[in-house]
């Protein structure tokens, strides 16, 4: 009798084992795809390029798999052109769409090129002058820039802080002081340094998270800063009066 047995406990468990095989394959097809549907995406998507950017001398990198709408997609980029870069994405056995259009001959790629070069020039400056070594500050191109920037930018064309592009910066660090007196002291100061640089911009922000407390100020303009009464344009917004379009939120968090 336990002869007979054990024959059948061998096929159960080769059936579990089949079947426990077969979920972890199909668990993993749903994340990361499968190697023949990934071989053919990679074709079809070179196929494309070939036909449709065949003049670009563009390299494509492998496609990956995206799980959550069950599409591969794969990144393009000249050999020779800092911009031009763009995205391929395939599902059900052709390519769906590209963003050639919006971020090579929309400038988006452009625009963002110069949104981290100057960002990079704005936080040498906040380092060098004002001593905060570890800051993180951005600078961002207005957003009516990225829907209308054919009359001042050119695909590849050298970053100039001098351009006639509006801009945002908002400053990341560690403050010493929190009071509104400090925070309009370093926006202040970093007005001024930026300034003497030659760097202008629209909109000054603030994020501060250190020491328990955090603190996000935004829609401070040159004129706030330049009035002398910066502090008290603060101390309104702080108290929700949103006349002057600066936005002040202080919280001390719990530790």
């Amino acid at each position: 009798m336990e002869n007979r047995k054990k024959p059948i406990l061998r096929i159960l468990a080769g059936f579990a084992a089949a079947v426990l095989i077969a979920g972890m394959l199909f668990i993993t097809n749903s994340f990361v795809g499968n190697p023949i549907s990934a071989m053919l995406a990679n074709k079809v998507i070179k196929q494309y390029v070939d036909q449709n950017y065949s003049s670009l001398d563009l390299e494509i990198e492998k496609a990956s798999y995206n799980f959550k709408d069950g599409a591969y997609m794969a990144r393009v980029k000249s050999k020779t052109s800092i911009d031009t870069k763009f995205a391929v994405y395939y599902r059900d056995g052709k390519v769906q769409r590209d963003d050639y259009e919006s971020y090579v001959l929309g400038m988006f790629n452009t625009l963002q090129r110069f949104s981290e070069e100057y960002s990079a020039v704005a936080k040498n400056i906040i380092a060098k002058e004002l001593g905060y070594l570890n800051n993180k500050t951005m600078v961002m191109v207005h957003k009516e820039i990225y829907e209308n920037p054919g009359d001042i930018v050119e695909l590849d064309m050298k970053f100039d802080k001098t351009l006639p592009i509006r801009a945002e910066v908002t400053l990341q660090l560690d403050l010493a002081d929190h009071s509104i007196e400090g925070i309009a002291k370093v926006l202040t100061d970093a007005h001024k340094a930026f300034a003497e640089n030659d760097c202008y911009f629209d909109q000054y922000g603030l994020y501060a998270e250190n020491d328990g407390m955090l603190i996000m100020i935004s829609g401070v303009t040159p004129a706030d800063i330049e009035s002398g009464e910066l502090a008290g344009l603060l101390e309104a917004a702080k108290a929700n009066d949103s006349a002057s379009g600066i936005g002040v939120f202080i919280k001390e968090q719990k530790k």
